[in-house]
């Protein structure tokens, strides 16, 4: 059984896709795969839940099959880390498969970023009719309208949401997560330069690639105020630029070297590991 697609006995077909599945069941992954290949799809197979995250990242995707309880992350997890890991992308529809199909379920893995799920054992018009109602309404989504220009201090608050980093640790271990620490410090570093030369021109377009280059490199670290500042700030023209900008790019600076010095003293690991040194 199917819960929470928006589709119907006439769902038509849907464009052929690039669908993951990931299922550490392999015969059931190779079942699913082959009733998929059959439609025209294109089928990536992966067997736990590391190697899911790595593809929904860096594959070209249009829809994912996550089995729920997937070797090393579940489903939820999966999700949630590439929900966040994906900030500013198209959303990409996610199903989870799952015999625990009740009500309770759905709500888990709909506040965990999913999309609604397929009910195993898997029957072959259910499952097309799933997948081509998400592929259809994939790209459906209404454009956000973008907020208005405000100058506004962002509210107090931590620098750093630590979750995000300890979820990437958990994920890849400290050597992993220190690499991850030093490149937005660097790749944040360079962009200011080019955020100043942006507000002094009155250049609205690359002030807001810039921008949102920023708001990426916050985003990968769970800098929470210069994510939050950077999302208020990119829509601005170029008159509220001229009148704005210079402040908007120290203000960003200055969030920018308090979410550095937390990073830097560790503040987000837990109080027990600090021990002199991170």
């Amino acid at each position: 059984m199917t819960y929470n697609l928006p589709m119907n006995s006439a769902t038509k077909p849907a464009p052929a896709g690039a669908i993951l599945i990931a299922d550490d069941n392999r015969t059931v992954g190779r079942v699913i795969g082959k009733i998929l290949e059959r439609e025209g799809h294109k089928v990536r197979l992966v067997v736990d839940g590391l190697a899911a995250l790595d593809a929904l990242l860096n594959q070209p995707i249009q829809l994912a099959l996550l089995a729920a309880n997937l070797p090393g992350m579940n489903a939820m997890e999966v999700t949630n880390l590439y929900r966040f890991g994906s900030i500013g992308r198209q959303r990409l529809p996610i199903l989870g498969l799952t015999s625990d199909v009740t009500a309770q379920t759905l709500s888990a893995w709909i506040n965990a970023g999913l999309d609604g799920c397929i009910g195993k054992p898997i029957e072959p018009t259910e499952l097309l009719e799933a997948v081509n109602a998400s592929l259809s309404a994939s790209g459906s989504h209404p454009t956000l309208v973008e907020p208005p220009t405000q100058l506004e201090p962002v509210p107090e608050g931590p620098a750093i949401d630590p979750r995000i980093l300890r979820d990437l640790e958990k994920l890849g271990g400290r050597a992993f997560i220190e690499d991850v620490i030093e490149q937005f410090v660097a790749d944040a570093s360079r962009l200011f330069p080019d955020l100043e030369t942006a507000a002094a021109a009155g250049d609205s377009i690359a002030f807001r690639d810039h921008i949102h280059a920023l708001r990426s490199c916050a985003g990968n670290v769970g800098a929470t105020g210069l994510y939050k500042m950077c999302l208020a700030w990119r829509a601005m023209g170029p008159r509220e630029l001229a009148a704005h900008g210079t402040e908007c790019v120290a203000r960003l600076e200055t969030e920018f070297a308090r979410a550095a010095s937390a990073l830097d003293l560790c503040e987000w690991r837990e109080p027990q590991i600090i021990s002199g040194s991170c």
